[in-house]
């Protein structure tokens, strides 16, 4: 079955190209990692596959379908970007994952999910007071709790001790969804995904030997 197509994916800032007519395909459920130094267009790439860089051209397709034709809405849904310094709704965390299900339609355990990633204290809080390793959990949660297809990870655990990293790595192992993933850290990109991407000065470049394509 199709996922996700991306085909001469480019985008434009201060009249520079950010990105450089990349091209891939990422399969239903697959978990794939994008590689890649400094200022190598990795965030420039995730924000434009949920349309937040609105200077890009190119051609997004999730099983068929064009971007344009399903709509923002259904869009965001089935490819849910988690930021590294994700920005929280006013209220508290529980009232973040609630409202993140809510605006689809859907009704979900908020205070379970939070649990799972060690957040059984801080659901009442409020979560713009969070601190920045709680709020990415909080983001986690809240993606998860819409149900995506597909998850855009861009740094997940960079504020998170090795202990709390481990249980978002074990919290999205037993998710049914793939995902792309962006992060420092290699063994976690070997860890979490099957093959990888590199991006470098906003191309797409083939892996060093033993890579993956």
């Amino acid at each position: 079955m199709e996922g996700l197509r991306v085909e001469n994916l480019s985008v434009r800032k201060g009249g520079s190209e950010i990105l450089h007519r990349v091209s891939f395909e990422v399969a239903p459920g697959e978990r794939i990692g994008l590689v890649g130094g400094s200022g190598a267009g990795k965030t420039t790439l995730l924000r434009a596959l949920v349309a937040l860089d609105p200077d890009f051209s190119g051609s997004l397709t999730w099983q068929g379908s064009p971007m344009r034709d399903l709509g923002p809405r259904t869009w965001r849904r089935t490819l849910v970007l988690v930021g590294q310094r994700p920005a929280m709704f006013e209220g508290s965390a529980a009232e973040n994952v609630l409202a993140a299900a809510r605006h689809h339609g859907l009704e979900v355990d908020a205070q379970a999910l939070l649990r799972d990633l060690d957040l059984a204290g801080v659901g009442d809080r409020e979560a713009q007071a969070l601190s920045e390793g709680e709020r990415q959990r909080v983001a986690l949660a809240r993606a998860l709790a819409i149900r995506p297809a597909m998850l855009l990870l861009d740094e997940p655990t960079s504020a998170l001790d090795e202990a709390r990293v481990r249980r978002v790595e074990e919290l999205l192992a037993r998710t049914p969804v793939g995902w792309i993933l962006v992060s420092h850290d290699p063994a976690q990109v070997e860890r979490l995904t099957g093959r990888q991407i590199r991006l470098e000065g906003g191309h797409r470049v083939p892996l060093s030997p033993g890579g993956s394509a």
